[in-house]
């Protein structure tokens, strides 16, 4: 492995898929990731990994608060997969997920959209599932991609949380070839 920008580079040892809910700031991802984490908390085939970043986390316990300087100290030191900044936070995956990755697991990580190449730089399997709302629907420079992946909703989490268990059930069943344990 080499060192990228802001993480290390992976040659994969099989075929695990990284999967990123991406969207906006404020649309969701985290709760949905959340939904889905239980969901398949019996599933060893799905992981959802944590992240460290450099925000507090009350309303997230799967994700993990840490100072700047210590985010700043393990990012040079290469200790993360892969970070990238998203408002006024940075956040970081750990070499974990990789791991996962390497032993042909789906890996499954909420990003903003302008994450999404460091990603590709880290694994070369990557599937975008976007998320957005209506409001994000008309906005210039929306994420583009088929509307059979996408998580859209209106208001209604409930429906854009049953809408992300059909898109990781249908990603499981081509990743694997069979459906949820």
């Amino acid at each position: 492995m080499t060192n990228t920008a802001g993480g290390i580079a992976a040659e994969p040892k099989s075929g695990g898929l990284l999967v990123l809910l991406a969207g906006p700031a404020a649309r969701g991802k985290d709760l949905l990731i959340a939904s889905a984490r239980r969901r398949y908390a019996g599933d060893p085939r799905i992981e959802f990994p944590a992240r460290l970043q450099t925000r507090t986390c009350e309303h997230d316990s799967e994700h993990i608060g840490i100072p700047r300087r210590v985010f700043r100290d393990i990012e040079q030191n290469r200790g993360f997969a892969v970070s990238w900044h998203n408002h006024d936070a940075r956040h970081g995956l750990t070499a974990g997920a990789l791991e996962s990755l390497h032993a042909g697991r789906i890996v499954v990580v909420a990003v903003p959209p302008d994450a999404i190449s460091r990603f590709r730089a880290l694994w070369p399997n990557v599937e975008v599932v976007p998320l957005a709302s209506d409001v994000d629907a008309a906005r210039p420079g929306a994420l583009r991609t088929p509307q059979t992946r996408a998580v859209r909703h209106s208001g209604d989490i409930a429906e854009a949380v049953r809408r992300f268990h059909r898109v990781l059930d249908d990603i499981a069943l081509r990743q694997f070839g069979r459906a949820r344990p």
